[in-house]
């Protein structure tokens, strides 16, 4: 009996079972993926943001009149005093015409606020996005060639972040001209050195590593080890960075708006229409409480989803 427990078949096999679940292992992006999913802030900014895009996908399905259009002569109203208060049956509103009430122009304001969604959303995410790759992509070049191109590189990124982001943009754009694609150009210039320098801080604290030294001993070339070893092992805080950031971009896009360096009339923006109404916040609120909610909770959103991935992708807040 006491042979039978001991037999060498049975130790093999026992030692053979771990082997065949590690080669078993999931996908990276399905981990992080169910990481998400486990995590309170991510799934709360994942929602608000997936809202949002089908809020702009769907706007002309949404919306209940045209953004553009004044009511007068539509409505009854008449100038000079064309705005009207908000009507909702729920408090008693029996003419549920104009959800969030008319603007200043008599247009309807919440028709404007659904279709700001196709306006200040893509500005956000393509103005970064088109940082964050030609930023990591300067900051990986600089980290890993180092020497004198590095020092040439990271001084041009020092001195953009010597000035203030919106002013160096309100700079960009008054240069160009007041335009909506202007400001999606400055606000994606001003971006640029942030993920540059975040991009070289990880290729430096990589390239360095036994797995990039074999690969350089083995005579793989410069694109080989950068793209297919130091990229993969540094995005992780370049995505943070990114989730983040568009809820930045949104808000300075609003700022250049407001300042009317952004999105020209009557294009239904979140920052133009505050900028539209500054002057009646005491007396009418509503038309500035609306869009500055939209951008607030839009901001929310990315910076819940930028805080669950920061929490998911670094080893040392998972157990938190």
């Amino acid at each position: 009996m006491d042979v039978q427990r001991t037999d060498p078949k049975v130790a093999v096999l026992e030692t053979k079972s771990p082997v065949k679940t590690i080669q078993k292992s999931e996908n990276p992006w399905v981990i992080l993926l169910r990481d998400l999913l486990h995590h309170r802030s991510a799934v709360l900014g994942l929602i608000i943001i997936g809202s949002l895009i089908l809020v702009a996908l769907f706007a002309n399905v949404i919306a209940t009149h045209d953004p553009l259009k004044s009511m007068i002569g539509v409505t009854g109203e008449v100038p000079p005093l064309p705005r009207k208060d908000p009507c909702i049956p729920a408090f008693g509103c029996t003419e549920p015409m104009h959800l969030m009430g008319l603007d200043l122009n008599a247009r309807d304001v919440f028709s404007r606020l659904i279709y700001g969604a196709r306006v200040s959303l893509p500005i956000g995410i393509i103005s970064l996005g088109f940082a964050s790759i030609l930023g990591s992509l300067i900051g990986i070049i600089s980290g890993y060639l180092g020497g004198w191109a590095d020092n040439i590189i990271m001084r041009i990124m020092d001195v953009l972040l010597a000035f203030p982001s919106l002013l160096l943009a309100i700079a960009i754009v008054t240069i160009r001209g007041p335009s909506l694609e202007n400001a999606l150009i400055a606000i994606g210039i001003v971006s640029i050195p942030g993920y540059a320098r975040l991009a070289r801080a990880s290729v430096l604290s990589v390239k360095e590593l036994e797995f990039v030294t074999a690969e350089r001993a083995l005579g793989a070339n410069h694109g080989r080890i950068i793209f297919s070893h130091i990229l993969p092992n540094s995005l992780a805080p370049l995505i943070v960075q990114t989730a983040l950031g568009v809820g930045g971009a949104v808000l300075s896009a609003s700022a250049l708006s407001f300042l009317g360096l952004g999105a020209q009339p009557p294009i239904a923006e979140w920052g133009a229409m505050l900028a539209e109404s500054r002057a009646y916040i005491f007396t009418s609120p509503h038309l500035v409480l609306f869009p500055g909610l939209a951008i607030m909770i839009t901001v929310l959103g990315f910076n819940l989803l930028g805080d669950g991935l920061r929490d998911v992708l670094d080893p040392r807040l998972r157990g938190r």
